[in-house]
C-alpha cells in the first residue's frame, strides 16, 4: 500500500473538471426527458423502464468523466526498487621517480628498480574493474599529476609508459633529476584530487584548501581538523592510494621542510585515516618513520588507513605483482545494493478504465436487452 505522502497530482487544477459533471449529467437527463421519455407518465407503471435503464447509463457516463478528469490531472505514486551494482572505486597511483629509483640489477636486460614498479602498476591498473577511475602521480623532489583519473586503461599504460626511463619523456627527465623523496607532497596532491572530484557543493575554495595544507605542515597533530564541507563525504566508500618508493618515509616537521612549505607526512596520513581513505606504502628500503608506522597499527578513530608493504633490496617482478594483487583483493570492488524511488503515473489505468466505460456506456445504449432491464 502506498503511503499518502507519497501521492502527489502532476496538474491539481484540473480537478476543477469534476464541477462540470453534476452540469453534463443534467444537461443529459433533460435532453433525455424532453426526447425519449417525455409523457412516460401516461404509461402503465408495470412499463415504464427499469432502474439499469434510467440510472445505469448515468452511472456509466459519471464513472467514464469522472476517470476522464483524473487521466488528465494524473495522480502519481512513488514506487521504490531495490538496485545491485559494483562499486567504483578511485585510486591514485603514486610513484616514486627520484634518481634512486634508476639503479640497475632487478633481472635480465639491466632493468632498473623504476623498470620493475611501473610493470607492477601496469598490471595492478589492468587488474581493475573497467568502471574504476585511476590516476597517476609522479614525484622526486616534488609531485606532478601525470594522469588525472580515467576509466580508459590504454592511456594509463601510455602514462605509466612516460614514466619509463626508455620514453625519455619530458616528465621522465623532469622528475629523475630530483634527489629527494617528498612522499608527503605526493601524497598531499592525490588527496587533493580526489577533493576536486567531489561534487560542487563539497568542494574546497582555493583559500581552505591552502587553509588546511597549511595546518598540516610542522609540528605532528593527533587530531587533525577536517573542513566542514569534507565531513559528510562518504571518502571510505572506494578511495585509495598507492604509493610506491625507495626512500625514507619521514615526518617533514624541521623549520626547513615548514619554509618550504613542506607537509608533515605523519599529519597527511593522520588526515587520510581521518577521512577514511585506505593508504598502502609499497617501501622498497623499509625505511618508515616510527610515527607512521603506528598509524598504521592503530585502530582509531577511522579504522586502519591501509598497509605497508616492506621490499627487500632486491626483488623481481612475480614478487612486485603480487604485492599489487594483494592490495587489488584488499580493494575489491564490492557488490553494492541502492534503494532507488521514481514517480509512477496513473493517467495509463485511468484512461484504460475511462474507455471501458465509454464502451459500456455505448452497448447500453444500442443493445435492446439493455432496455429492458
Amino acid at each position: 500500500m502506498v503511503p499518502v505522502k507519497d501521492l502527489e497530482l502532476q496538474y491539481p487544477l484540473a480537478l476543477l473538471l469534476f464541477l462540470l459533471i453534476p452540469v453534463i449529467l443534467y444537461a443529459k437527463q433533460r435532453y433525455q426527458h424532453t426526447t425519449a421519455f417525455s409523457g412516460i407518465f401516461l404509461i402503465r407503471k408495470g412499463l415504464q423502464p427499469g432502474a439499469v435503464t434510467r440510472y445505469g447509463g448515468d452511472l456509466l457516463a459519471a464513472m467514464f468523466l469522472a476517470l476522464s478528469v483524473l487521466a488528465v490531472a494524473n495522480l502519481q505514486y512513488s514506487s521504490y526498487w531495490q538496485r545491485t551494482y559494483l562499486e567504483s572505486k578511485w585510486i591514485m597511483i603514486v610513484q616514486d621517480m627520484s634518481g634512486s629509483m634508476n639503479r640497475s640489477g632487478y633481472g635480465e636486460g639491466g632493468l632498473t628498480l623504476s623498470d620493475i614498479a611501473i610493470t607492477g602498476a601496469r598490471s595492478f591498473a589492468q587488474m581493475r574493474d573497467k568502471d574504476d577511475l585511476i590516476g597517476i602521480i609522479g614525484f622526486s623532489s616534488y609531485a606532478k599529476l601525470v594522469c588525472p583519473p580515467t576509466f580508459d586503461k590504454e592511456i594509463l599504460r601510455k602514462k605509466l609508459a612516460m614514466l619509463g626511463r626508455e620514453s625519455d619523456s619530458i616528465v621522465f627527465r623532469e622528475l629523475a633529476v630530483g634527489g629527494a623523496t617528498n612522499a608527503s607532497y605526493a601524497a598531499w596532491l592525490a588527496l587533493c584530487v580526489f577533493f576536486m572530484l567531489l561534487p560542487e557543493e563539497n568542494q574546497l575554495s582555493f583559500q581552505e584548501m591552502n587553509d588546511l595544507r597549511y595546518s598540516l605542515l610542522g609540528t605532528t597533530l593527533r587530531n587533525v581538523p577536517i573542513p566542514d564541507k569534507l565531513r559528510k563525504v562518504a571518502f571510505g566508500h572506494g578511495m585509495a592510494i598507492v604509493l610506491f618508493t625507495d626512500g625514507r618515509i619521514e615526518a617533514n616537521k624541521s623549520d626547513e621542510d615548514v619554509q618550504k612549505g613542506l607537509p608533515n607526512f605523519v599529519n597527511v596520513v593522520h588526515l587520510i585515516n581521518r577521512l577514511g581513505v585506505r593508504l598502502y606504502l609499497i617501501s622498497v628500503s623499509g625505511e618508515v618513520n616510527d610515527e607512521v608506522e603506528s598509524i598504521f597499527d592503530d585502530h582509531g578513530e577511522g579504522g586502519r588507513v591501509g598497509r605497508i608493504f616492506y621490499m627487500p633490496y632486491r626483488f623481481d617482478q612475480d614478487k612486485i605483482r603480487e604485492v599489487y594483487t594483494n592490495i587489488n583483493e584488499m580493494e575489491k570492488n564490492r557488490l553494492l545494493t541502492r534503494l532507488s524511488e521514481r514517480k509512477r503515473d496513473t493517467r495509463w489505468m485511468c484512461t484504460l478504465g475511462a474507455l471501458c466505460f465509454l464502451l459500456l456506456y455505448c452497448f447500453s445504449q444500442v443493445l435492446p436487452r439493455f432496455k429492458t432491464l
